[in-house]
Parts: C-alpha cells; structure tokens; sequence
C-alpha cells in the first residue's frame, strides 16, 4: 500500500491551482470571463459616449459664446470670416457715436452758455449763428448718438441671431449634386394641346 506524503502546503491546508475544488474553479472561471468581457465593453462604449459628445455642435453653446463676446459664437460655428464684419462695424459705430456726442456737447454748452451771459466761454467760430441754430444742431447730434446706440445694440443682437441660427445650421448637410433640371412637357387632353416647363429639384 502506498504512503501519501504530506507537503508542509498540504499540512497548512493551502492548494495548488491544479487542485482547487471543482465548484470553485468554475466561479473563478465565470468572474474572470465577465470581467475580461465587460470591462473592454464598457470602456468602448464611454469612448463612443465621448466621441459623440465632442462631434455634437449645439446652438445654445454658440449663443452663449457670442453672450458673453461677440463674435465668438461665430468662431465656434467655424464662421471665423464674421468677426471682421463684427468688429468692424462696432468700431464704425462706436466712431460715429463718439464723434456725434462730443458736438453735441459742444452745442449744448454754447448754448447754455449764451443764455446764462457766460461770454467768457463762447465759442468765437459759431458767433454769427443765432440761438435757435445753435439749439438745432445740438438736437440733431444728439439724436445721431442716441442712434448710434440704437445701431450698437441692433449689431448686437444680430451677432447672437447668426450665431444661433447657424449654430442649428451646422450639422445642415447639402448634397453636392445640389441641381435644377428644367425640361418643356407638352400634354394632350380633351381641351387640346397644353404646353408647359417642368422643374426638377435634385438634392
């Protein structure tokens, strides 16, 4: 009869991989499959989650850019091309409103000046015009400032208008088959013989 010898494993009650209870094995088996399967999964599927999110273009986003400065909107639209029309025409306003409110300050207090007897600090060039010119010119650019106002807030709004409606536009994909077919047709019936022209949108 043959005498098993005890390893001093065997005496601590530890096992080799080769000899693990069945049942036991077949968990580990199990755990470790899912494991190796769903991790590589989910991770694939959160990268797609990321790539998709980064590919989406949102028109909220592009307002709010353009909010917060002007014309940035636009860049985000890849529309970068906007902001010299921007930024251009808030310098030709800001010009204009500058300009037109630094004379009518200068009616303004000649004018004041006239009528309360300050003499000391009239303006020599504007002496041979009369009050009410005086008056009417200050009136005129002060109404051409508060345009210009007008006209800065108006660009304004406009920046944030393209820059939403593009925004939406974005993703707009036009074929570049993009064609109009235009043929005669000659039709017959019971009243006689109708001429006519066909339009045919390819897209």
């Amino acid at each position: 009869m043959a005498t098993k010898i005890l390893s001093s494993s065997d005496k601590l009650g530890t096992y080799s991989l080769f000899n693990l209870p069945s049942p036991f094995f077949n968990e580990v088996s199990l755990a470790l499959f899912l494991l190796i399967f769903t991790i590589p999964t989910q991770v694939y599927s959160q990268y797609n989650t990321d790539i998709s999110a980064e590919k989406s273009h949102s028109a909220n986003t592009a307002l709010w850019k353009s909010v917060v400065i002007p014309g940035w909107g636009q860049v985000y639209n890849r529309q970068a091309w906007k902001i010299g029309i921007i930024y251009g025409g808030a310098a030709v306003i800001t010009y204009i409103g500058v300009d037109n409110y630094r004379n009518a300050q200068k009616f303004k207090t000649e004018y004041i000046n006239r009528n309360s007897g300050n003499t000391a600090n009239l303006l020599p060039e504007y002496s041979n015009y009369p009050d009410q010119n005086i008056y009417n010119l200050y009136q005129a650019y002060e109404k051409n400032f508060q345009l210009s106002i007008i006209a800065g807030v108006a660009l304004y709004a406009l920046n944030l208008i393209d820059a939403y409606c593009y925004g939406h536009l974005f993703d707009f994909q036009i074929n570049d088959d993009l064609s109009l077919l235009v043929t005669p047709s000659v039709e017959q019936s019971y009243l006689g013989i109708s001429s006519g022209v066909t339009l045919q949108f390819k897209f």
